[in-house]
């Protein structure tokens, strides 16, 4: 369970949000992730732009995946560098060199640089990338 820093920050995200309602929460999901270039919910985005080198990425990912034993079936056909089936994986495979390198080397640059584009917003959605952020320090 999170506590600290983290709940705090989840906790005022849950509050904006039921302020915001389904609809409005949605939209803003859109305009934060889907039409935001530098918040783009992907990893391999963030290393490496739409470059040749995010292929060969997706692929090493694909492959780190499946030599753990991970399926993410929750992943309704996202490609494997978006930062919830990240997050999925981180949580359910046990410490090991491919997961702690795709953490530091991954998704720690990813969330800092799409806090960053955040940075001078009131987007509710900064609230859940520093939690994760705090998390995973």
């Amino acid at each position: 369970l999170l506590a600290g820093r983290a709940a705090r920050l989840l906790d005022a995200f849950v509050a904006r949000a039921e302020a915001e309602g389904p609809h409005g929460l949605e939209e803003l999901y859109s305009a934060t992730f889907d039409l935001e270039p530098a918040c783009a919910p992907y990893v391999g985005h963030h290393l490496f732009g739409d470059g040749p080198q995010r292929g060969p990425f997706l692929a090493r990912l694909a492959g780190v995946y499946r030599d753990d034993g991970f399926t993410d079936r929750a992943a309704g056909g996202e490609l494997p560098d978006h930062v919830a089936v990240v997050l999925r994986y981180l949580a359910a495979t046990p410490r090991g060199d491919a997961r702690d390198v795709l953490l530091r080397d991954g998704l720690v640059p990813a969330v800092d640089r799409m806090l960053g584009a955040l940075e001078r917003s009131e987007n509710p959605y900064r609230a859940v990338l520093a939690a994760v952020r705090e998390e995973v320090r």
